[in-house]
């Protein structure tokens, strides 16, 4: 049974620890697929993502609402992640590779070196998560359907809560799976 501290409504990190242990694999199949899908283009592994979102909630620097499921917090937390490191990084590219200044402990998990990033490489990390953002945002199904698949909704789940048949949600599905693959061969090509 999981504890919540009264105050905040968050769990303990003993019983966030306990939720991330019992995650099945499909789960973890999902976290690092969605780690690897957040750092594209960036000198980032997802795994390493993954590992320092999960570092950060088991010091206790990010708590758990006990209302949301595991998975989607971690997520949270990686994107989080993703999104202060380049905030920080697009205010001036060129003076951000010569001298950077972490005054923040949260982004400093992502500078590990900081001055690794080449103006280039951030140009190039900030113009993929506009592709990301851009091919899947105004979408509104097929954000449901990976909101709802992160969740970790069954197939048949997801079509009752999207309102779709089977061959709209394959559709779907056959959508998104050609959206990552061309932003994928992009990125390759470039």
């Amino acid at each position: 049974m999981i504890k919540a501290e009264k105050v905040h409504d968050v769990l303990s990190v003993s019983d966030f620890k306990e939720r991330v242990s019992s995650l099945s694999e499909a789960e973890w199949i999902k976290l690092g697929t969605s780690a690897d899908y957040l750092c594209l283009g960036l000198a980032i592994e997802g795994e390493d993502l993954l590992h320092i979102a999960l570092c950060k909630a088991f010091e206790g620097k990010r708590k758990c609402p006990v209302n949301l499921p595991t998975i989607v917090f971690i997520y949270g937390v990686m994107k989080s992640l993703v999104y202060a490191y380049l905030k920080k990084r697009q205010h001036d590219p060129l003076a951000q590779s010569i001298d950077i200044v972490v005054e923040d402990d949260l982004l400093e998990a992502l500078d590990l070196k900081p001055n690794i990033d080449t103006p280039e490489e951030i140009l190039i990390a900030n113009q993929m998560l506009d592709k990301i953002n851009k091919s899947f945002s105004g979408n509104e199904i097929i954000e449901m359907v990976l909101m709802a698949q992160l969740d970790g909704y069954s197939p048949k789940e997801i079509q009752n809560l999207v309102g779709l048949s089977p061959v709209q949600y394959a559709s779907t599905l056959t959508a998104i799976s050609r959206k990552v693959r061309k932003l994928d061969q992009e990125e390759s090509t470039t």
